[in-house]
């Protein structure tokens, strides 16, 4: 993959089982992107931790979280990533969403699901980031463990065509800001 006509891209991702840091993992290394993972405060393993994670999402609490270390607004596209729990978006997600949403530039979102929820958990993301996505990408765990190579090549295709035609100057461009 040549060089992007955006200069910087930040993946932004929470993940309780680790489905979704490889996603995350993934799709940095095909866009050169920065990550930073989104930490709750507070242990979220174990059944208690289930429990605490689906009684969050359900009654729609924003945790607190440990705000990761890059800030968004130095970013010309932030790629948002959640698990889906209990066919919505994760609370912690949520909370980076609530805390970091007037800093992002533009978006696209990806989630991971044991079977379904991708649409309820985009529209989610959408209505607080107050935008739509440029793109999304939904994949299910068992889709995950045989690689999804094509679903997130797509992807990755569509943020590079979509970053290119509405991102910033290429390198070494002068001038005004699309």
């Amino acid at each position: 993959m040549g060089e992007s006509a955006v200069t910087k891209t930040l993946i932004a991702y929470h993940s309780r089982s680790g489905y979704t840091r490889r996603v995350a993992e993934s799709l940095a290394r095909r866009l050169r992107a920065d990550v930073d993972e989104i930490q709750v405060v507070g242990d979220r393993q174990g059944m208690l931790g289930y429990a605490r994670c689906a009684l969050e999402t359900l009654g729609e609490v924003t945790p607190a979280i440990r705000l990761p270390g890059r800030a968004p607004a130095e970013y010309d596209l932030i790629v948002i990533g959640t698990p889906v729990w209990f066919w919505a978006l994760s609370s912690p997600v949520r909370s980076y969403i609530m805390e970091e949403r007037r800093n992002f530039p533009r978006v696209a979102f990806f989630c991971t699901m044991g079977g379904s929820g991708a649409e309820r958990a985009f529209a989610t993301m959408a209505g607080l980031c107050g935008k739509a996505p440029v793109a999304t990408l939904a994949l299910t765990d068992a889709k995950i463990d045989a690689g999804a190579a094509d679903e997130v090549g797509a992807f990755v295709r569509a943020l590079d065509g979509r970053r290119a035609a509405g991102g910033p100057r290429k390198r070494g461009e002068r001038g005004k800001r699309r």
